[in-house]
């Protein structure tokens, strides 16, 4: 073959993949459901959340993003959030995951220390964006999600802020996977930084599928089981424990805007 350059095999132990692979093979199955605190659930299928990823990628790749360049994602557990893991793993660009309740010098720092070109957030959190805004040069773009919540401000309160909710809206032509392996990055989880400043761990596209393998082997999820998590997916465990196994075994999950105690068990029981 000489010089011919082989082409990637799709593989279900990638997000992109996986998705692509089940939207086709069982497009209708309502995988996840966002409970939203007594709004009505948010459902997703299989063919939803592809959709609506690959309209994501699209916009990160109009946008300017190249391979391996990495954009903030901060919101609390919209269906978006997961919209959005599974654009950046179409496009081979790579989320940064922040706890929605980050402000100040934190936020700065994250987004400054993973080199994030861009941030895709919820409209809840543009005023804390805006105090650090200025100390953010290389950052070229920002999409916020109207969700109306906690009497959030209008986007055309803030400069240069566009409408999430638009571009899923608009129709995309269809994106194909800009992965070169599964080694290329997915996400960077940043600690906690109870021993100075939050490190960043890298995560590759090729290990999310693995995730699954804590529901099958550890936990034994049985496949007439409704799996929950109201933790949230800025973390490893709602994405590693609940997400990864949903996704990949082809489990209906619920999916809690935000970790309630009080109104837990009537969830589980709902």
């Amino acid at each position: 073959l000489g010089d011919v350059e082989m082409a990637r095999e799709p593989s279900d132990m990638i997000l992109a993949d996986l998705i692509a692979t089940r939207a086709e093979r069982n497009p209708d199955f309502p995988v996840l459901t966002f409970e939203c605190a007594g709004k009505e659930d948010e459902v997703r299928s299989f063919a939803e959340l592809y959709e609506r990823g690959n309209r994501i990628a699209a916009e990160l790749i109009t946008c300017g993003l190249q391979r391996g360049e990495r954009f903030g994602l901060m919101m609390r557990n919209h269906p978006e959030f997961v919209e959005t893991m599974i654009a950046a793993s179409i496009s081979a660009t790579v989320f940064v995951p922040i706890d929605p309740r980050t402000k100040g010098e934190k936020l700065a720092y994250t987004l400054r220390n993973a080199g994030c070109k861009g941030i895709l957030l919820a409209d809840y959190n543009l005023a804390q964006f805006e105090e650090i805004r200025g100390s953010l040069p290389d950052l070229s773009f920002i999409r916020a999600l109207e969700t109306g919540e906690d009497e959030a401000p209008a986007l055309r309160d803030f400069r240069g802020v566009e409408s999430l909710g638009e571009i899923l809206d608009r129709p995309a032509e269809t994106v194909d996977i800009r992965l070169e392996s599964g080694e290329d990055p997915l996400q960077i989880i940043y600690t906690s930084g109870t021993t100075g400043d939050p490190k960043g761990v890298v995560m590759e596209n090729g290990r999310y599928g693995g995730f699954s393998m804590l529901g099958r082997l550890i936990f034994q999820f049985a496949p007439d089981e409704k799996l929950y998590t109201g933790l949230s997916l800025t973390h490893g465990n709602a994405q590693a424990v609940t997400l990864s196994a949903a996704l990949c075994i082809e489990l209906p999950a619920v999916i809690s805007r935000r970790f309630t105690k009080s109104r837990l068990w009537d969830i589980c029981r709902r």
